[in-house]
């Protein structure tokens, strides 16, 4: 069924609430299904079979992908909808899911209620992000990549292919995270209660392919950690640590210079 209201070229058994403020521009794909308050902005391009739930907003220019899911609600909402026999259409979504203006979501993608993407961010295929996270402008999340809720990544962040980021991660601008990547947040695995506190990366910093960061940690501003280096100490600022366990193994040298960073 297709509700009025809706923007011109959506007869492809797409289903749009009456609730949903689409702008006549915006294209849209066959099946898809949008649900609820959801606001999309000029020209933008959502692909077939993608469902969006409400309360949502989306950018000018922004592209959505294939079999993409926005607005998932988190496991408290979930299980009442659920223990009141609603639909999860019907979940009671309490925090708006923003996504800026000329963003691309790849297909598979599921971003929870109460994630913020802002402008020109673009993700990978398969991309999980759990509700409560905040991504800044110009960031590229990889294929593969899982952030855990509660999760602050800034802008001009590059985090690569299947990396990991548990609860409670705080990455800041122009850092790189490289390739399958993990940020941990319980030194006790769940064998005895602690706060759960990922790593922090400041301004600038390099993570290389398969390292692990224990929880907690701080990597300071500019450093460098090796490819495959258990992390278990903070890291001064413009250091490079590597190895199991991570040790310094000098200064950052004074012409290396982020690829990330503005000129």
């Amino acid at each position: 069924m297709l509700l009025s209201g809706t923007p011109t070229g959506t007869q492809n058994g797409a289903w749009i609430d009456r609730d949903a403020s689409l702008d006549p521009s915006c294209t849209i794909g066959q099946g898809v299904r949008v649900f609820g308050h959801v606001q999309a902005k000029e020209k933008v391009r959502i692909e077939p079979n993608a469902v969006i739930y409400g309360p949502a907003r989306i950018g000018s220019g922004s592209f959505i992908g294939p079999n993409v899911t926005l607005g998932f609600p988190p496991r408290g909402e979930l299980n009442e909808s659920i223990g009141r026999g609603l639909g999860l259409h019907e979940a009671p979504r309490r925090v708006e899911l923003i996504i800026g203006r000329d963003c691309i979501i790849r297909s598979g993608t599921c971003a929870y209620s109460g994630v913020s993407i802002g402008d020109k961010v673009s993700l990978g295929h398969n991309v999980m992000i759990r509700e409560n996270v905040q991504i800044g402008k110009e960031t590229m999340i990889g294929t593969g990549v899982v952030i855990d809720g509660s999760c602050r990544i800034g802008r001009r962040v590059s985090i690569q292919t299947g990396a990991y980021l548990s609860t409670h991660c705080t990455i800041e601008d122009s850092v790189f995270l490289g390739p399958h990547a993990v940020l941990t947040n319980d030194k006790y695995a769940a064998q005895k209660k602690t706060s759960l506190l990922g790593p922090t990366i400041r301004r600038g910093a390099s993570i290389g392919a398969n390292s692990l960061l224990m929880q907690g940690v701080e990597i300071g501003e500019g450093s460098v950690v090796g490819a495959q280096s258990l992390v278990m100490n903070d890291v001064p600022p413009r250091t490079v640590y590597v190895g199991i366990p991570a040790k310094k193994l000098k200064k950052v040298p004074a012409d290396w210079r982020t690829f990330l960073l503005p000129l």
